[in-house]
């Protein structure tokens, strides 16, 4: 069967390729934090990499199903609680979009500061429009950009989180096959109309597939980014957040 077209397989395909890479040539396992690691879309293909694999999420049944498929896990409280732990990877894929800016002003500096000194922090979400409001779990859309802003310009008059913090190394977007969604037979799929509604969408789901996702609309984007700082920050940063 074939996969389903959607901008996440696409999503899946390069984290793998990164993270391999990321694993290449260490003479020790990559240690990875999950963050807000949910159903463990992610652990399998860490763990297969070889990678040494922490996951953390705020639903006790996300935990508790990680636990019983053999990984290492924690609630977010618990483990934004424990003392500082020198991590290779933090990952965070689909969880920013989630939270307000308060709370992400908080999360990050203090995820950071579990980081190795030449540690990454890899963040994945969506990208503002149409689809994204279809999640009601949505708060807000952040962009490289929002990130930089935040977290990383250095001297700017105004800036909300911890400036200098992290700085953006690598970036890809990625697209969702184009679809009918604001037209009327899009959900009354009845008569003609309806049929060739269908026939149009599977028309851009072929394009998308042909192209390898590189032709439809931008969904989401990965950012990879480096401490700015030559000293981790300072893990107390903030106190109460959870993922």
């Amino acid at each position: 069967m074939q996969n389903p077209a959607h901008y996440q397989s696409l999503e899946f395909a390069r984290v793998e390729k990164l993270f391999a890479d990321f694993a290449k040539g260490r003479n020790r396992s990559l240690r990875v934090l999950d963050f807000g690691c949910g159903r463990g879309k992610y652990l399998r293909c860490f763990t297969s990499l070889g990678c040494e694999v922490t996951a953390v999420d705020a639903n006790p049944a996300y935990v508790a199903e990680a636990k019983k498929n053999g990984f290492s896990a924690l609630s977010s409280d618990e483990f934004l609680g424990c003392d500082p732990s020198a991590f290779d990877v933090v990952f965070l894929s689909h969880v920013i979009e989630h939270l307000a800016p308060e709370i992400l002003f908080q999360l990050i500096p203090r995820l950071c500061g579990k980081l190795s000194i030449d540690g990454r922090l890899v963040i994945v979400t969506p990208t503002p429009g149409e689809r994204f409001y279809h999640d009601f779990s949505h708060v807000r859309p952040y962009l490289p950009q929002s990130i930089r802003h935040a977290f990383g310009q250095v001297g700017a008059p105004i800036y909300y989180g911890e400036n200098n913090l992290i700085e953006l190394i690598d970036v890809y977007f990625f697209k969702d096959p184009w679809r009918t969604r604001l037209w009327r037979s899009f959900y009354l799929d009845t008569g003609i109309t309806g049929q060739s509604t269908r026939v149009i969408n599977a028309a851009f789901e072929q394009v998308w597939r042909i192209s390898g996702g590189r032709i439809g609309a931008v969904a989401s984007w990965l950012g990879v980014y480096r401490l700015r700082a030559r000293e981790k920050p300072d893990s107390s940063v903030a106190n109460g957040v959870s993922g």
